[in-house]
């Protein structure tokens, strides 16, 4: 019997899918190129031929498939779509073919007048507070301060020693005591303050002064979790210094703000007045705005002095190709262990950062939560100035997050936080952890279950900076439960690889090569605590401190023979080596060995050696392309090897190019002094000295054969070989 019901259903489910299909096709067909340039005018149609001026007026009418394309220049605004885009049909915002397009949150100063001596002056009409952040051309300044940070540089410090202070009960009317403190008044200032007494040093805090006398400044402690006070007292010494307050403002790139009179005052290198348009200060804390947006996509551009933003109601977008430099700042007075400022908040559900540069910061590069989303090919450097529970990666309070590829360095605390349930930490390249505090590691985490697997990395070069020699490699630290540990490489740790405390439960270390650790691991069994199934298989050491507690099989204590370059970080087997078909078969880890069982360590001799961290070249940018922002360590992309000459810059000559062992400088006037930075491709800085028509050659002998980075005064930067 024929079924009129079924008929008209189906009917009905094609008449819907019809609908749907057509509405797709009519979306397709009205999506459009929108071109904005700054010599535009937002009344323009937004054509090719006739651009909008602003970014914002742009994003105001952009609808699903749209692509806005932009043209060359700095844009002083924030993007903000107006709308979200749909599956297949994201709304695009990229630099337009060859150009290179920079949205900022800072402001350029001029105006200058003279306030007494070599203190100059200007108006604003804004104030951060505690996010405000001022550079002069590409020199990040500092707030005045005592002592001067006479080196530049963020995670050395330049601080002293205190002689005394309050206790750790004391929350009201606590105290910091040196003999050595100048006599001024501190009031409105802050102090800031590293512990590191034994068993403690893993923070630093900041607290405003609210009065001070000869040697002593006084404050309220008052911070949650107490242990932030009650393991890093000032009664139990540390290393401090004081800032905020025009007093102090006695130094070259030092800066303070009156925010009764909003007005700013600098102190220029050299004691001479500024100039206009080359000092700037930040007056947003944002540059991307996709608060409560799905479907956007944001290619190839640069972000500066601002935030990339997304919060728990964005889905399905992707930054891709962008970098950012110094997108956060804040002075760090806050009562619990991190400031939660990030250069990118990557919340919601979904999203992607993929192939971009996200560097300096005084807290967080990335704060990842929400699910499913993804840290693809990045570069990620240079964050936590402040010595929080902030890292270039906080991944806390998200889950099913994907880390793969990226390198990572330079953190001031911790590189990675690494807390976000069901997570993959694959194939980084991880370095210089401890910059500041102490008992962390390139990668921390604690607790559980987080049912995280961590494999194929590289854990390498990291020591603390102070006396507590607690920089470790893998730290799993309280009741770390549910991780797998595979298949990565840990070398030139000034603490263990692997680190485990207290209950460390359902934990799986399996093939994994240590090299130069103070032990390949390392646990602090606390009282009435105990491991519960932490299985230690098939790694490969250099002196055999597997955890005692652990269930230990197959593994092996390697000499440099066993590798093919400890020295260069090559820790692939050559023939021979005794650790091959050593191993024992584990199910899912060990799966496609050759030969007749598997090899020990991190590598499997036979196979294709894996190499993690980015696959861009770092002098040449994530979108190929150099905007000469601060901190930017970019070439262009093609390298000279010119026998007699490198470059000119500045009037003075470099060479030769290649070179083996002596670079020199010619034509440096009798006044002239450069400050000469080389880093490495990826950007680590291996040497600085300063030449001048006295000092004219730098020794590069200790750098291995390679390519690198030479800045002069941190804005000419050239490319050299070493042969």
């Amino acid at each position: 019997m024929f079924n009129t019901n079924t008929l008209n259903f189906s009917f009905s489910l094609l008449k819907k899918r019809l609908t749907f299909i057509t509405l797709i096709c009519v979306q397709v067909l009205l999506a459009k190129e929108i071109h904005v340039s700054k010599t535009g005018n937002d009344s323009n149609a937004g054509s090719a031929s006739s651009p909008f001026k602003t970014i914002s007026k742009a994003a105001s009418i952009a609808e699903p498939g749209d692509i806005v394309i932009i043209h060359e220049g700095v844009y002083e605004e924030i993007l903000k779509p107006n709308k979200s885009g749909t599956a297949g049909n994201p709304i695009t915002f990229k630099a337009k073919q060859g150009d290179k397009v920079v949205i900022t949150a800072m402001q350029k100063l001029n105006n200058w007048s003279l306030d007494s001596g070599n203190i100059y002056k200007t108006t604003i009409d804004w104030d951060l507070g505690q996010e405000n952040f001022l550079l002069n051309k590409d020199t990040a300044m500092d707030l005045a301060r005592w002592p001067n940070n006479e080196d530049g540089v963020v995670f050395t410090l330049n601080s002293i020693r205190n002689d005394g202070g309050s206790d750790s009960n004391t929350i009201n009317n606590a105290f910091l005591t040196s003999s050595q403190i100048p006599n001024i008044d501190w009031t409105g200032g802050t102090v800031f303050f590293y512990g590191d007494k034994p068993g403690s040093g893993w923070i630093a805090w900041k607290e405003f002064i609210t009065s001070s006398s000869n040697g002593r400044v006084n404050f309220n402690l008052d911070k949650n979790p107490t242990w932030i006070r009650t393991f890093h007292a000032p009664a139990d010494k540390g290393d401090f210094y004081l800032e905020g307050v025009k007093g102090a403002l006695d130094y070259q790139n030092e800066w303070w703000f009156d925010k009764n009179t909003s007005e700013v005052f600098v102190i220029m290198p050299g004691g001479v007045a500024p100039v206009n348009n080359e000092v700037q200060m930040r007056k947003r804390t944002t540059t991307i705005d996709l608060s409560g947006r799905s479907f956007i996509h944001i290619e190839e551009l640069a972000v500066f002095g601002g935030e990339i933003k997304m919060n728990n109601s964005s889905k399905n977008n992707r930054i891709f190709k962008v970098s950012s430099f110094y997108g956060n700042h804040i002075l760090g007075v806050q009562r619990g262990f991190s400031a939660n400022k990030q250069s990118v908040s990557l919340n919601g559900n979904n999203n992607i950062i993929e192939q971009c540069e996200i560097a300096f910061g005084a807290a967080n590069g990335i704060k990842v939560v929400g699910s499913n989303n993804k840290i693809l090919n990045s570069r990620i450097h240079d964050f936590n100035y402040i010595g929080s529970y902030d890292a270039p990666i906080n991944a806390r309070g998200g889950d099913n997050t994907e880390f793969t590829g990226n390198t990572i360095y330079r953190g001031g605390r911790d590189c990675v936080q690494f807390f976000n349930n069901s997570s993959v930490f694959s194939f980084n390249n991880v370095s210089e952890s401890n910059l500041i505090a102490d008992d962390c590691a390139l990668l921390y985490t604690v607790g559980g279950p987080h049912n995280g697997e961590i494999h194929h990395n590289w854990f390498h070069d990291t020591n603390g900076r102070g006396r507590l020699k607690k920089a470790a490699g893998i730290y799993l630290d309280n009741d770390a439960e549910a991780f797998s540990v595979h298949h990565n490489v840990i070398w030139n740790t000034e603490w263990s690889g692997v680190q485990i405390n207290w209950d460390g439960k359902d934990i799986n270390v399996y093939n994994n090569t240590f090299w130069n650790n103070s032990d390949e691991m390392g646990a602090w069994h606390k009282d009435g605590t105990a491991f519960t199934n932490v299985k230690v298989w098939n790694n490969l050491g250099f002196e055999g401190e597997w955890e005692p507690q652990s269930d230990k099989q197959n593994n092996m204590v390697a000499t440099t023979s066993f590798f093919t370059n400890v020295n260069t970080g090559d820790f692939s087997l050559v023939s021979g080596a005794g650790a091959i078909d050593g191993g024992k078969i584990i199910a899912g880890i060990t799966d496609g060995y050759i030969g007749s069982a598997p090899d020990i360590g991190a590598y499997e001799f036979g196979k294709t050696n894996w190499v993690p961290g980015i696959n861009w070249n770092a002098e040449h940018g994530p979108a190929e392309k150099c905007y000469n922002l601060p901190g930017e360590v970019c070439t262009s992309n093609t390298l000279s090897t010119n026998e007699e000459i490198i470059a000119k810059r500045e009037q003075f000559i470099v060479y030769p190019n290649p070179v083996a062992n002596i670079l020199k400088f010619k034509n440096v006037k009798d006044s002239d002094s450069h400050k000469i930075n080389i880093y490495t491709i990826l950007g680590k800085k291996v040497s600085e000295t300063d030449v001048n028509s006295s000092v004219n050659e730098i020794s590069v002998a200790n750098l291995s054969k390679g390519i690198y980075i030479l800045s002069i005064d941190g804005k000419n930067k050239l490319k050299f070989i070493k042969k």
